[in-house]
């Protein structure tokens, strides 16, 4: 069943009208806090999504006085760049370390160099789209197939982690990160099986709305974890107090990251950086580059400074 007699499916037009309604929420988010370069990436992210869902959807059409040729160079070269933007958004936001050979920067080189060699030129020189997908799409597939396979393994051990409710959330969200990557690595083989707009569509933005939920559940939590920080420099609950007032100044003037206030608070309950590691599931070396970071920041020389200064302002 498709829309205003165009080739895009009623569930891709359905999909289109949620991402647009998800969209104008995220973009009024972002605008009352000016600093979630989080929220802002998954604007964007959504942004990248719509447009692959339009494209995909409406093109191939020979209703539309645009040539067969075009219309399927926009339609495969929007789909390669929101998957790359989808490997870059989980990769930033779900702090999955890039994994060795499809870091963003050698996925880029190798799809966009396949598109451009094995599809575009193809396509232009035959004016087949038979010869330029089949030459093609073996390559995306390939590279799906070896990415699968390579974020098994630390997602099977990940759930083999034995952490208790305290560190499930980052756990979860480390594992969450790596499952929706598993929709975009099928979007090719889908592709390469044939033409199925709503199968293709189902599966690549079903990770996306896993996405979308995943967003608001850590906003929520960081924002849990900067009202305990700020509890920590004696804030009550009570922005009209002067008090409060000039520890909301100082928290804003100290610029702290959300991983940073994660990091900072754990500090501030006696972990060392070790234990800060497991327990966020990111190396001890990154732990005390945050530390270092935070220390700076606060003008403090070292954690024993920085414990003396923030553990005395506890409730």
């Amino acid at each position: 069943m498709t829309v205003f007699g165009s080739e895009m499916h009623i569930v891709t037009f359905f999909i289109i009208a949620v991402q647009l309604i998800l969209l104008t929420n995220f973009v009024i988010i972002s605008l009352k806090k000016r600093d979630s370069k989080s929220t802002n990436r998954f604007i964007w992210f959504t942004i990248s999504l719509i447009s692959y869902n339009f494209f995909s959807g409406i093109f191939p059409d020979t209703n539309i006085p645009i040539p067969l040729s075009i219309q399927y160079i926009v339609a495969y070269g929007v789909g390669l760049y929101t998957a790359l933007y989808y490997v870059y958004y989980v990769y930033s936001e779900f702090d999955i370390g890039h994994l060795k050979f499809f870091t963003l920067r050698h996925l880029m080189i190798i799809l966009i160099s396949a598109f451009i060699f094995f599809f575009v030129l193809p396509l232009i020189i035959w004016q087949d789209i038979g010869i330029a997908k089949y030459s093609f799409i073996f390559i995306p597939v390939a590279v799906a197939i070896a990415f699968l396979v390579k974020i098994s393994t630390p997602l099977i051990e990940l759930y083999k982690e034995k952490g208790g409710a305290t560190n499930r959330f980052y756990r979860d969200r480390i594992a969450t990160g790596y499952l929706t990557l598993l929709s975009i690595v099928l979007m090719p083989i889908i592709v390469a099986l044939g033409d199925f707009q709503v199968v293709e569509q189902l599966t690549v933005n079903g990770g996306y709305f896993v996405l979308a939920v995943a967003l608001i559940r850590i906003n929520i939590y960081q924002d849990l974890k900067k009202e305990q920080f700020l509890h920590r420099l004696g804030y009550t609950d009570d922005a009209r107090e002067a008090k409060n007032i000039a520890i909301l100044k100082y928290f804003s003037k100290l610029d702290l990251s959300k991983r940073e206030i994660e990091v900072a608070n754990l500090i501030l309950e006696g972990k060392s950086y070790k234990q800060i590691g497991s327990y966020l599931f990111i190396a001890e070396g990154t732990v005390s580059k945050h530390a270092s970071n935070i220390f700076k920041k606060a003008e403090v020389q070292n954690r024993r400074e920085f414990e003396r200064r923030f553990k005395g302002k506890r409730k």
